[in-house]
């Protein structure tokens, strides 16, 4: 900065001269102490932006739009004021030159009126000049209004050619009006008239004339179209509500003309059925041609309990799953006459006899005896033949078990054939294979030979024959083997030891030379009764945490629980698997049994449960149950 007093050189941020001492300006080192450089790294035409962060660490940068809108709105602000004063200014110069301005008057209001009508209002589209902009003084003396010739006239009847309709700013040269407003020394144009000299009013009306439907700006052609579009789909809602809620009010014989029968699955007498309602007047008689039957129409309907099993009773054979029933009702009145109805159709279902095998477990097993008891339930005085052979006889007569010895011969598979007919129901069959393998020697186990043991001391009396003069050799554990009489006639006998409780296999093989030898295996299912079996019991509520750190073991010895607690959940039915909460607080201690009893369990049932350690299931114990009672407390 160079010193005012001195003329010497100076740097901008220094207060005073370091030559003179003399005090520098205060634009010298900038604004109110801000130096200059500072002032011009203002960066003005930034926008604010907004980093927005997610959940997983993206950043996004975004600029408000507002902000930018705020600084054209500024920015709009300070060019009209700078406009203003240009034009102030040229306005004064125009003025002092002797000059009017050619150009029109600026306009400060909306002037979207023009898009709708031909016509503006010059009391809304004409600025008013501030009081202060105003300069004082007469009109310089000489001076001339500058007019376009599309604004003069001279006589409403001139030639000039005008489109109906059109208005423009218009001055009468010959007649100048003293009562027009003086802006800034100079005299405005006159107000918008029509071309046939109405005034402003009428001009502003004539929208509505012939006048105005001549000529239209095409932004109004559109608008109208919309307008039309939008009142037709309104009355063809209306219409269509009046056609869907109106009329069926003012015609409700054309809603009971609509009224049908209606048609619902049921159970009567514990058979599947169907329930008719048919629509009618108060005592109405409704008869069914095809049951013979009549009901009276009460609260405007007929009901009939139609039971299945009447349409295919007279069959001998429902090849059939379903059927197709049709009916034939009609009203009768006091004289007789009788008036049809509506057929009415429906499906119904045949079922299936119902037929469940016990015994064995899969409809394919491979067994070692002659004799084979298959178990099976049916309905209660249902038709039960086996492989052709009528064994009605067979079925009890109050749970519907059947149980059948079947002779299997070493042939390898023995099919039997079941056929079942239940009342009101379809012929069922189902065909279980016993796989006894073909025999070189003859060796066949005793038919009384049992699959079960309850025995105390884990044994077992076997007995059988074989090819006289074979030897008899038992693979499994056993003692006491009398073969005594088996070079006579072939019988032999033993006494099978169980080592485990659950499945063991008996194995026996016979000898004799030149022929292959025979090898048969008979699975005993092995449980001590329920003295000796609760007797080794230990309370796994206790215990719990040793068996988790000794499971091997337990499972190796078979280690028997009393299991009290209560069924949370069934994992599977056949065979039933569910967890068990054994805890004596509020802290669940779930272990995973299977139930190998008589009694089947229900989820939120407390029971007795006495099991063996069989594994380990989901990281719980996994124990079989053998004996389930009623629970009886902690």
């Amino acid at each position: 900065m160079k010193c005012p007093h001195c003329g010497k050189w100076n740097s901008a941020s220094l207060p005073h001269c370091i030559y003179c001492g003399e005090a520098l300006p205060d634009d010298a080192y900038g604004k109110d102490g801000v130096p200059v450089w500072q002032m011009e790294l203002d960066d003005r035409s930034g926008e604010k932006s907004y980093i927005h962060v997610d959940d997983s660490g993206e950043a996004e940068t975004t600029v408000d739009p507002r902000e930018r809108l705020a600084r054209e709105m500024a920015d709009l602000k300070t060019r009209k004021i700078r406009g203003e004063e240009k034009q102030r200014m040229l306005r004064q110069e125009a003025a002092r030159r002797g000059m009017a301005p050619s150009g029109r008057t600026v306009r400060t209001t909306s002037n979207r009126s023009t898009f709708f009508s031909a016509y503006d209002d010059p009391s809304a589209t004409l600025r008013p000049v501030a009081p202060e902009m105003v300069e004082q003084g007469d009109v310089r003396p000489g001076a001339r209004r500058v007019v376009p010739s599309q604004y003069r006239y001279t006589d409403p009847g001139t030639d000039e050619a005008f489109s109906p309709g059109e208005t423009r700013r218009l001055v009468d040269i010959k007649l100048p009006d003293e009562s027009e407003n003086v802006y800034d020394g100079f005299q405005d144009a006159g107000a918008y008239m029509g071309v046939d000299g109405s005034d402003p009013e009428n001009a502003m009306r004539m929208h509505s004339s012939s006048y105005a439907r001549i000529r239209r700006p095409r932004r109004h052609s559109a608008r109208r179209a919309l307008h039309v579009l939008v009142v037709l789909a309104l009355v063809a809602a209306v219409g269509w509500a009046a056609y869907a809620y109106v009329f069926p009010l003012l015609w409700p014989q054309e809603e009971e003309q609509a009224l049908k029968a209606t048609v619902i699955p049921t159970i009567r007498q514990d058979v599947a059925a169907h329930t008719i309602t048919i629509p009618g007047e108060e005592g109405q008689r409704i008869t069914i041609r095809e049951l013979r039957t009549s009901a009276i129409v009460t609260g405007g309907v007929a009901t009939f309990d139609i039971l299945d099993h009447i349409w295919y009773d007279e069959y001998e054979d429902y090849l059939q799953d379903t059927m197709t029933v049709t009916l034939t009702p009609y009203v009768t009145s006091d004289s007789g006459k009788q008036t049809p109805l509506g057929a009415i159709s429906y499906e119904i279902d045949i079922p299936l006899s119902p037929i469940e095998i016990n015994t064995p477990d899969n409809l394919y097993q491979e067994v070692s005896t002659a004799m084979y008891d298959i178990s099976f339930s049916v309905t209660v005085g249902s038709s039960v033949f086996i492989n052709g052979e009528d064994c009605s006889d067979l079925v009890d007569s109050e749970d519907g078990s059947v149980n059948y010895n079947a002779t299997v011969q070493p042939i390898g598979e023995n099919n039997y054939t079941i056929e079942v007919q239940s009342q009101y129901c379809r012929a069922n069959s189902i065909t279980v294979t016993l796989y006894r393998a073909r025999q070189s020697i003859p060796l066949d186990l005793a038919s009384e030979t049992s699959s079960t043991s309850t025995s105390g001391d884990g044994t077992m009396t076997i007995r059988g024959t074989t090819l006289p003069g074979a030897v008899i050799k038992v693979l499994s554990p056993y003692s006491d083997l009398d073969i005594t009489n088996t070079d006579t006639d072939g019988s032999f006998s033993f006494i099978a030891k169980f080592d485990k409780i659950g499945n063991n296999t008996v194995i026996i093989t016979a000898d004799y030379p030149g022929r292959e030898t025979t090898r048969v295996e008979h699975v005993v299912y092995y449980v001590p009764n329920i003295d000796v079996y609760s007797r080794k019991a230990w309370d796994i509520n206790k215990d719990y945490t040793s068996l988790m750190d000794n499971l091997e073991t337990r499972v190796r010895n078979s280690q028997i629980y009393v299991c009290k607690g209560t069924v949370t959940s069934v994992e599977t039915t056949k065979p039933q698997r569910a967890f068990f909460d054994v805890s004596l607080t509020d802290s669940p201690l779930l272990i995973y049994v299977e139930n190998a009893s008589k009694t089947t369990w229900e989820v939120g049932k407390s029971y007795d449960l006495y099991a063996d350690v069989f594994g380990l299931y989901d990281s719980k114990p996994w124990l079989i149950v053998r004996y389930t009672y009623p629970y009886t407390g902690s």
